[in-house]
């Protein structure tokens, strides 16, 4: 399997960690999503990173959907659960994770543009501090898939937007102090760019 990916994309980053953590076969292509390269755009029309290519050519587009596709490869594996209440606490943790990176990304685009304060601006920093503030009370016992999803969010933030200080919340704080050497994520941290 090949990842298109970008080694700053938060959303290719938690699928690194996850072939990591379930020891699967996947080789990282590099791969810059705004020049539209023909393999990117032959893989997925939307022009997006990541995605999955499979052995048989066929690709799977969406970060979630590659989670799940990679968590299934796993039988056994222990990293979300795969069914219950416990399996949609993770998923909607998930959720809410990827929604920072979301509102993250649009606020760095928005500032490309030269757009930096502003209703938009205002409602993205608004839903990433809800965000924060509600995760910190998603972590489980025993940390798994979520609890990655969170650190690598928290850890975007970092890296894009420094400013938002999402270690107020002492148990994003703590979970990241916890999770920050787990070798799939200190492997997986992109470059300071």
């Amino acid at each position: 399997m090949k990842l298109l990916a970008s080694l700053t994309s938060p959303y290719a980053r938690k699928l690194r960690v996850l072939a990591h953590e379930l020891a699967l076969p996947v080789t990282l292509v590099e791969t810059a999503p705004m020049e539209d390269g023909p393999a990117l755009l032959a893989a997925n029309p939307l022009g997006k990173v990541p995605v999955l290519v499979l052995d048989d050519g066929s690709s799977i587009v969406d970060s979630r959907v590659i989670a799940a596709y990679l968590l299934a490869q796993a039988p056994g594996q222990t990293l979300l659960a795969t069914a219950g209440p416990a399996h949609w606490h993770g998923l909607t943790t998930e959720a809410i994770a990827d929604g920072i990176l979301d509102a993250a990304i649009n606020l760095r685009f928005n500032a490309g543009q030269g757009v930096t304060e502003g209703a938009w601006p205002d409602r993205q920093r608004r839903a990433i501090a809800r965000a924060l503030a509600a995760l910190a009370g998603r972590i489980g016992a025993e940390p798994g898939y979520p609890e990655i999803c969170i650190v690598i969010a928290c850890e975007y933030l970092d890296l894009r937007f420094p400013d938002i200080d999402w270690r107020a919340h002492g148990a994003l704080r703590g979970l990241q102090a916890a999770l920050t050497d787990r070798s799939s994520l200190a492997a997986t941290r992109p470059p300071q760019a």
